[in-house]
């Protein structure tokens, strides 16, 4: 691992194991299917895909607060996985975590401030008055009221509940934070003003992230690099601007055709694409390619060959037999 890759994983697979239908059965979901990724210290990592296609599931595992079942996650040079609970404490100071609803991950019965101060309070950082100031300076840093650290979170806004959760997650200083989805229960105003705030925290702490999302509209204004999930694994990989301008899946196609655009009459709209249908349940996976029955351009190769993700240009990789905006993608690179 070079020193400017913070996190990495390499071949993570997550299954979970429930009651089949059939007495005695058991049935295997496979949430995440052997997922490799590498993130770069100072940048952000977009990874998008419809709700159920395991990212969530991927954001616990590169923290451990899910075993893998195989694979391996190293955090700075240091493998994570397989380590005990004593052994990773120190490590779960470096990475945090903001989540999806404000609402239901504070505790309604605490204040905010003994919300925000508790990590500190756990790993013993600091008296208690220093602790204290720490977390009025936290709630300056995020863009509340320091006097508000008594009140209890149903007194706040869904805005400022998650202002409330990224000041948890700056408490202990951390080196990453993974983000998962959490401008999503939120209005579109509100979202603008949260993920500029994590963007100014970013440059104000060299905070490096990992953001989450379903709406490839956000994760373009804030992540550097994106990957593109679905069912357990990742479809494509890449820069988030040639991913947006050049999609090289008919699944990132369609999540991009779905994302609001500015009427400009100068520029070409994108065709409207409409994908029928669910994400295939994890126990029942697909021949093939995951993607095929939901894919408008799936040939019979698709449904008997799943494709790997290969390389098409430095720094572009996709999981597809046919890739879309191929020879758009190679000029590209060759230009440049």
């Amino acid at each position: 691992m070079s020193d400017d890759v913070v996190l990495q994983a390499t071949d993570v697979v997550k299954t979970f194991s429930s009651r089949g239908k059939k007495l005695g059965t058991r049935v295997v979901s496979r949430a995440v299917n052997g997922v490799s990724l590498e993130v770069r210290r100072g940048e952000t990592l977009g990874i998008v895909g419809e709700s159920g296609c395991g990212k969530s599931t991927l954001a616990r595992c590169l923290v451990q607060l899910s075993p893998v079942t195989s694979g391996t996650v190293a955090f700075e040079g240091t493998t994570l996985t397989g380590l005990s609970r004593r052994r990773l404490r120190p490590f779960r100071r470096q990475f945090q975590l903001v989540f999806q609803d404000p609402y239901a991950s504070l505790n309604p019965r605490r204040t905010v401030g003994d919300i925000v101060a508790e990590p500190m309070r756990i790993n013993h950082l600091g008296s208690t008055s220093a602790i204290d100031a720490r977390v009025r300076e936290l709630f300056s840093t995020v863009g509340l009221d320091a006097a508000a650290v008594n009140r209890y979170p149903h007194e706040f806004s869904g805005g400022q509940r998650q202002r409330i959760g990224i000041a948890r997650s700056l408490s202990l200083n951390p080196t990453l934070v993974i983000a998962d989805e959490p401008v999503s229960a939120l209005d579109v105003s509100i979202q603008a003003q949260v993920l500029n705030l994590m963007a100014d925290l970013q440059q104000e702490f060299n905070l490096t992230y990992v953001f989450i999302a379903h709406d490839l509209g956000v994760v373009r204004h804030v992540s550097d690099r994106v990957g593109v999930m679905y069912l357990g694994e990742f479809v494509e990989f890449g820069d988030v601007g040639s991913i947006y301008e050049t999609p090289l899946h008919p699944y990132t196609e369609a999540l991009l055709s779905v994302v609001p655009e500015l009427n400009d009459t100068d520029a070409p709209r994108r065709e409207r694409i409409i994908i029928t249908g669910d994400v295939p349940d994890p126990a029942d996976r697909p021949s093939g390619c995951p993607f095929h029955p939901r894919c408008p351009v799936a040939t019979d190769l698709c449904r008997v060959e799943k494709p790997a993700l290969l390389t098409i240009v430095p720094g572009r990789q996709v999981a597809c037999h046919y890739p879309r905006n191929l020879d758009a993608v190679k000029a590209t690179s060759t230009t440049s």
